[in-house]
């Protein structure tokens, strides 16, 4: 994928933008004040959407100086609506983002969706993990302990 298709929802919305070329995240951008409480949680509207392609999901992401976090950021292929950042503010202080204020970051990452195929509890339980034993969290589960090695 060499460009990402990004369209203005509203006219004063400002476009997703890469601070430096070689950024793996798209900064988004407030497109109306919004004041989040301490210890509470808000959506920002951005005003753009974004056609991610197929094979592909936009994760949304804190910028790493923020002190807010955000919640939900999964921006699936086919999603056609805005995209709404959910920040979640564990601060005693208000966080405030006026119009043009960076939120998150958007990357676009490949993704794997394989079908699904229900299996026996039986049929996960006795695959072997590379170091001889079974593992994961079918066998913790089981025992209640940790993966055998």
């Amino acid at each position: 994928m060499q460009t990402i298709r990004i369209a203005r929802l509203r006219p004063d919305a400002v476009l997703p933008t890469r601070k430096h070329h070689a950024d793996a995240g798209l900064d988004v951008y407030a497109v109306e004040p919004v004041a989040i409480a301490p210890h509470s949680f808000a959506i920002v509207p951005t005003g753009v959407t974004v056609e991610i392609p197929d094979g592909y999901v936009g994760l949304l992401k804190p910028k790493g100086r923020s002190n807010h976090l955000l919640g939900a950021g999964v921006v699936d292929a086919g999603y056609q609506g805005e995209i709404l950042v959910k920040v979640a503010n564990p601060t005693d202080q208000t966080v405030v983002f006026g119009p043009g204020d960076a939120v998150g970051q958007l990357v676009i990452l490949p993704v794997i969706t394989p079908a699904v195929e229900e299996v026996e509890q039986a049929v996960i339980h006795t695959q072997k993990t590379t170091r001889g034993g079974a593992g994961g969290i079918v066998s913790q589960h089981i025992t209640g302990g940790t993966p055998e090695n």
